[in-house]
């Protein structure tokens, strides 16, 4: 499983495919208000990609690999400027 809840913080690692977008949601409705970690995440299917755009999480960590990743999903998954991060 790449969705895991470690200490309240919602962590994605390895590959996330499209069926992980229904536990990422399901975590998230579980713990209002908890964080993602991506930094573990390896690859995004665009399903888990939707749930953060649709709800907004704050976002930590970022992926050792993937420029569309790193530069542009980030910035647009995490709002808040305490999240950003230089590229």
């Amino acid at each position: 499983m790449t969705v895991r809840v470690v200490d309240g913080n919602i962590m994605l690692e390895g590959r996330c495919p499209a069926s992980d977008a229904e536990d990422l949601l399901a975590a998230l409705n579980d713990l209002p208000g908890a964080s993602v970690d991506m930094g573990g995440a390896l690859k995004l299917h665009m399903a888990v990609l939707q749930v953060l755009l649709a709800i907004r999480p704050t976002v930590n960590g970022r992926p050792s690999t993937g420029v569309l990743s790193q530069v542009i999903f980030r910035p647009i998954i995490s709002d808040s400027d305490s999240n950003a991060e230089s590229f």
